[in-house]
């Protein structure tokens, strides 16, 4: 779409795409730490405190591909500055925010920029790098999880000294400095001559199903005498059947929001079943771990943010070594070891531990705590690889959309998560002892995924095992032991299997 630049200024635009993507990626963390002070001082209930976090989350559910496709038809240039300003503009006015109302819709306006600078962003530095793009993109997706180091602990900084305010401020200088930059810098692209179709239709239904889910559960945790309201249940009774409509549209449809078949149809409904509990009990988990770090512990902010880092680099880490065993480990092992990992933190963290003995070592406060987060992004790390690509083996030419869809249902599940534990802390008069129990409960819903791991095919291990039938049954490149059976045969074929594309192959 835009011609490749020199070297020197091909960087500058990386730069400016990763920093406008590093504030989304701090912005979808930061706010976790402030939940106790927005309480304070907005003079709300936890329940609509909470959808200061889902709020942003649905909105960049939806926004992500959507911006993609506006990206690919009405130009890269456009569709980022448009972005970078929506976030810019949503930051200033949270920060400004008189009631938790508008500070609901501002995260909202907010999101609609953070959802679509990545795909954007992307298409940019996809662009401007040319033939050298699988390094670059390569590069570019490791911003996110250096976001989820700094938002936790940049935001306890801020409130240890400041102000929640100021938890939005801070994005409004850099994004005025991306906007200005990349406005005069990036030469203009042109729009393609495709017609631009996207599914509103669908994306209305999706959305609001889960708005009206949410929003019953928000209503029933300010009231729990609403629960025999039939009004009440008019909203779970419409959610469920927006849910149903929206399947039963993408059917249908010529053009859907996602295709059906890698929807509905195992093994990606197992798969996706998968990433929906996954998403619940892990992001309704760590969303409010500086909370409870509040609430059970006592830390102050700045230690409260600062805990989730152990989790944060246990992630990376493990996760880049899992990488490089993912063939030889399989799939399915990493992903039940890694869920296994993640619901014993959970298990740890239920029993409302404040302090351990472990032989003439005593663990206390923030160190309990920061291991304890360290073991489940240990299972995160270890079991995002393998769940990726055990999704896209089973349809290597659609990657794009069954990326798209695991991360729909990983956040659709956290969105859902995050409302589940407000709900359930509004039973609670102590929050600190109802997380312990939440985080029981939590527990039971990671270990669902178990079971629909086993439903998903482990594509790695079959591959693997068919090479080493291979082996065996050609042994001296002949068919002296009979024929080679048709599965082994046509498993040669593959260029994995056949030749050496992973070194991690070998027995």
């Amino acid at each position: 779409m835009t011609s490749e630049p020199d070297s020197s200024s091909r960087y500058v635009f990386f730069l400016l795409s990763a920093l406008a993507v590093l504030m989304s990626a701090i912005d979808s963390t930061i706010v976790a730490v402030a939940l106790p002070q927005l309480t304070d001082a907005l003079h709300a209930p936890l329940t609509w405190i909470g959808w200061t976090l889902t709020a942003y989350q649905l909105v960049q559910l939806v926004m992500m591909p959507v911006a993609g496709r506006l990206s690919d038809t009405l130009g890269r240039k456009r569709v980022f500055l448009f972005c970078t300003g929506a976030f810019t503009l949503g930051s200033l006015l949270c920060g400004l925010a008189p009631s938790i109302g508008l500070l609901i819709a501002f995260r909202a306006l907010q999101a609609v920029g953070g959802g679509g600078l990545m795909p954007s962003a992307v298409g940019i530095v996809s662009d401007q790098f040319g033939r050298r793009r699988a390094q670059a993109i390569g590069l570019f997706t490791s911003i996110f999880p250096i976001g989820g180091i700094i938002g936790p602990n940049l935001g306890g900084y801020i409130l240890h000294n400041w102000s929640w305010r100021e938890l939005f401020f801070v994005n409004v200088p850099l994004g005025v400095i991306v906007l200005v930059a990349v406005h005069f810098l990036l030469r203009q692209d042109q729009p393609t001559d495709d017609a631009l179709r996207i599914d509103f239709l669908g994306m209305g239904m999706f959305a609001g199903g889960i708005i009206a889910l949410m929003y019953g559960m928000t209503r029933l945790g300010d009231d729990p005498t609403l629960i025999s309201n039939p009004l009440l249940w008019g909203l779970f009774v419409a959610s469920a059947a927006l849910f149903g409509l929206f399947l039963r549209h993408i059917a249908r449809a010529a053009e859907p929001l996602v295709p059906y078949d890698l929807v509905a149809r195992n093994p990606f409904l197992a798969a996706n079943l998968y990433n929906l509990f996954y998403g619940a009990a892990a992001f309704g988990f760590s969303s409010f771990i500086p909370y409870y770090a509040v609430t059970r512990f006592g830390m102050d902010t700045f230690s409260s943010g600062a805990v989730l880092t152990p989790r944060a680099i246990a992630m990376i880490v493990v996760s880049a070594l899992a990488s490089m065993y993912v063939i030889k480990l399989g799939y399915r092992f990493p992903m039940i070891a890694g869920v296994g990992l993640v619901s014993l933190s959970l298990l740890l963290l239920g029993q409302g531990w404040t302090e351990v003995q472990l032989g003439g070592v005593t663990l206390s406060g923030f160190w309990l705590l920061g291991a304890i987060v360290g073991l489940s992004g240990a299972g995160m790390g270890l079991g995002a690889p393998a769940s990726s690509n055990a999704g896209i083996d089973l349809a290597p030419s659609e990657a794009a959309a069954i990326t798209g869809l695991r991360g729909m249902f990983r956040q659709t599940g956290g969105v859902i998560g995050i409302a589940g534990v407000v709900l359930a802390l509004s039973y609670f008069s102590d929050p600190g002892e109802g997380l312990t129990k939440i985080y029981l409960a939590l527990a039971g819903v990671m270990l669902i995924t178990v079971p629909l791991a086993f439903l998903i095919p482990d594509t790695a291990w079959e591959r693997r095992h068919a090479r080493r039938q291979l082996r065996g049954a050609l042994p001296a490149g002949d068919e002296s032991r009979g024929p080679v059976p048709a599965t082994v045969r046509a498993a040669s074929a593959h260029p994995i299997i056949s030749g050496g594309a992973d070194p991690g192959l070998g027995d």
